[in-house]
C-alpha cells in the first residue's frame, strides 16, 4: 500500500514535467518553423524561375500552416502548465 501512495505523490510531478515538457517543443517547434519560413522567404525573394517560385510558395504556405499548428498547441500547453501544481522544491 505505501508503494501505491509513493507513486500517487510523484504522478503531479511526472504530470507538471510532461507538459513542460512538451511545451517547450511545442515553442521550439514553432520557432524552428519560423526559421524555416525566413529561409523560403529569403529564397523567393528574386525568384526567376516561375516552378522554383510556385514550389517554393508551396513549402511557405506548408510551414505556415505548422507553425500555426505548433503555437496553438504551445499556447493550449501553456495553460495547462499554468494550471498544473508546480513541482515541490
Amino acid at each position: 500500500m505505501r508503494a501505491a501512495g509513493a507513486t500517487q505523490s510523484t504522478t503531479p510531478d511526472h504530470a507538471w514535467a510532461d507538459a513542460s515538457g512538451r511545451c517547450f517543443f511545442a515553442w521550439r517547434m514553432a520557432a524552428a518553423c519560423e526559421d524555416a519560413l525566413r529561409e523560403v522567404h529569403r529564397a523567393m525573394t528574386g525568384q526567376h524561375d516561375p516552378e522554383r517560385a510556385q514550389a517554393l510558395e508551396k513549402v511557405s504556405s506548408l510551414l505556415r500552416r505548422e507553425m500555426r499548428r505548433w503555437v496553438r498547441r504551445g499556447e493550449a500547453l501553456d495553460e495547462l502548465v499554468d494550471h498544473l501544481p508546480k513541482q515541490p522544491q
